[in-house]
């Protein structure tokens, strides 16, 4: 029953975090024009490279590690102070880098400087401690106050293009004021430990196991737009921003769901409960396709008419990224099972380690050879294709566990309906005038048809949906 609370708690928030972006992206995209955009996408991308560092992987290991002792308030105490005073350490000295190497820039500094209060919600993050503890509720809560205060000050404060700083400042800083607000709830989790009396350096190592197969993942994820904006221009970095923005909204409603089974997982694997972990991570990959699948029939169907729409008429080139682009979402949905979920909680770092290299030297080259032939496309051509290298190699390394039937179970069904979905979506998308009304109708009849055909083929997670009202 937790387990089901969990996920619609998260559930709950995602959707909230796919509803507020629709109304704040096409007012910040028509006010910022895509070269604001483009500079926001292409500095904020440099510095994901120095928040990765500051990170040092312990959001993953201290989700696992709160999640194995998080019945010993003792135990528990000390992971998480060794934690957040190893983390402070990495913020330090990875701060200081940047500042370095923003004083001897000579362009979009001031950019750069704002960019840099990331660093700052690294440190104050300890949203892995209550992800840990299983307890999603006290982090939906916050992070849907700090979203829905932004989204209110953006359209108080961002008024002109010359306000790109405002909206920078707005995203950066109430993430690291969001942060702070969870900070006083300790005093009932966690006892007080001084320094003196802790280990912090035995965690280095570890969470440098994570680091490296985390980090090597988000700079393939980043590198996209550091590469336009090198290679090509800015304005195509904003144009893959914001394709790689729409995709990224509709993953997270998979990421709802497959974000709460880690610490059950790390729990089944501290208890030596393999075949349960097994079992439940297959539900999980069921549940995703079903998801999936769906996502992206509505996302190709409307996306010729959604792009001018949503992010104006300057964005034309957005609808084409997007449709190709869709397709990360199936396989992210596979990445994010078996490796976020299976292979970290069963502690099989080395397997994930070697997809995330496979990932960035996929991403480098296919970019270095595409990037200047097809400009944004092929930056969204390269990001699939990598993500099919990561997820299949992960596939590949877990053959051992899983077989490829059972990874693809229902897959058939659940491709015939959204593919039955998209056409009818597509075509009623081509005869109706563009306006919200008319997107909301097809979102409902297209979600309608495929459930419908997913009932009618007797689609897995029919079964699926039975055991967990049960």
């Amino acid at each position: 029953m937790k387990l089901v609370k969990n996920i619609i708690y998260n559930a709950s928030y995602q959707i909230l975090a796919l509803l507020l972006p629709l109304i704040t992206t096409p007012y910040v995209a028509r006010v910022l024009s895509p070269e604001g955009i483009g500079i926001n996408a292409y500095t904020g991308s440099i510095v994901t490279y120095f928040t990765l560092a500051a990170a040092l992987g312990v959001g993953l290991y201290g989700n696992r590690e709160i999640a194995y002792v998080q019945r010993d308030r003792e135990k528990r105490s000390r992971v998480f102070w060794e934690l957040v005073f190893l983390k402070f350490a990495s913020t330090a000295a990875s701060s200081l880098v940047f500042l370095v190497l923003v004083i001897a820039s000579n362009k979009w500094k001031f950019y750069f400087l704002i960019q840099g209060l990331n660093l700052l919600s690294v440190a104050t993050d300890i949203s892995w401690y209550y992800t840990g503890r299983e307890d999603f509720k006290r982090i939906v809560v916050r992070n849907t106050i700090v979203r829905l205060t932004t989204v209110v000050l953006t359209f108080l404060l961002v008024k002109t293009a010359e306000d790109l700083w405002i909206y920078m400042a707005l995203i950066a800083g109430s993430t690291v004021l969001g942060n702070l607000t969870v900070w006083p709830y300790l005093k009932t989790e966690v006892i007080w430990l001084p320094l003196r009396e802790l280990n912090i350096w035995r965690h280095f190592l570890p969470t440098l196991g994570l680091f490296l197969p985390q980090i090597t993942m988000q700079i393939y994820l980043s590198l996209n737009k550091s590469m336009l904006g090198l290679m090509d221009t800015v304005v195509s970095a904003g144009y893959f921003d914001q394709s790689d923005k729409i995709v990224r909204i509709m993953f997270t409603l998979v990421a709802s769901i497959g974000g709460v089974f880690l610490p059950r997982l790390s729990a089944l694997f501290s208890e030596n409960k393999r075949e349960d972990a097994r079992s439940l991570l297959l539900k999980l990959i069921d549940l995703s396709n079903a998801i999936s699948m769906l996502l992206i029939a509505g996302l190709v169907a409307v996306s010729g008419t959604f792009a001018t729409y949503f992010f104006g008429n300057e964005y034309g080139p957005v609808a084409s990224l997007m449709q190709v682009q869709s397709l990360m979402i199936i396989l992210i949905s596979y990445g994010n099972a078996l490796g976020t979920q299976y292979l970290l909680a069963s502690k099989r770092t080395k397997d994930y380690t070697i997809s995330a290299v496979a990932g960035l030297v996929t991403n480098i080259i296919l970019n270095i050879i595409l990037i200047p032939r097809m400009s944004a496309m092929g930056a969204v051509i390269s990001t699939v294709l990598t993500e099919l290298v990561v997820s299949g190699y992960q596939a590949y390394s877990l053959r051992d566990v899983f077989s490829f039937r059972e990874l693809t179970n229902g897959m058939w069904k659940y491709s015939l309906s959204a593919f039955v979905t998209m056409g009818v979506v597509h075509y009623l998308n081509s005869h109706m005038s563009v306006n919200l009304l008319h997107y909301t109708l097809q979102a409902v009849l297209g979600a309608t048809i495929y459930i419908c055909m997913v009932l009618l083929l007797k689609a897995p997670v029919i079964t699926l949906v039975k055991d967990f009202k049960r």
